[in-house]
């Protein structure tokens, strides 16, 4: 997989705390070792499908980390799972409408295809970034701009 310049990050999520992931992974553990427990006991019931389910799911989050920026490319969205890493990418070109949204301190920034498009959640503080980097990858595209405090 090629390298990506990223030229603005956003603030989408962030990987968990290794408190958090240590806590997820331990629960994880706990839960399936009572579905083991519960299946043991009395076969499949309600109380082993749950804990079966509930503790993959948290060993499954505790690995679980996505990452939204812009680059050179497009707008990059990657989700990075236990090793796996899935990457999408929105070209430039097919971008036919931007629109900055404010309210607080966050800034939401929309990109439209068609009838479909992407929003990118920002701090405040880099609206001048992002509007740089609009405004050099995009330059035929008008940015909109909607303020509610």
């Amino acid at each position: 997989m090629e390298e990506r310049l990223v030229l603005c990050e956003s603030d989408v999520i962030r990987p968990m705390p290794r408190w958090m992931s240590v806590s997820a992974v331990l629960l994880g553990i706990a839960l399936l070792y009572d579905a083991y427990i519960a299946y043991f006991a009395s076969g499949l019931n309600a109380r082993f499908a749950y804990g079966a389910a509930l503790g993959f799911i948290s060993i499954y989050a505790a690995g679980l980390n996505r990452r939204m920026y812009l680059s050179d490319v497009g707008v990059v969205r990657e989700s990075l799972s236990w090793g796996r890493k899935l990457c999408r990418v929105l070209p430039w070109e097919d971008v036919q409408y931007a629109s900055l949204a404010f309210r607080g301190g966050r800034m939401m920034l929309f990109l439209e295809v068609g009838v479909r498009g992407w929003k990118i959640p920002f701090t405040r503080e880099r609206e001048a970034d992002v509007r740089r980097v609009l405004a050099d990858m995009i330059p035929g595209v008008d940015v909109d701009t909607a303020e509610k405090h």
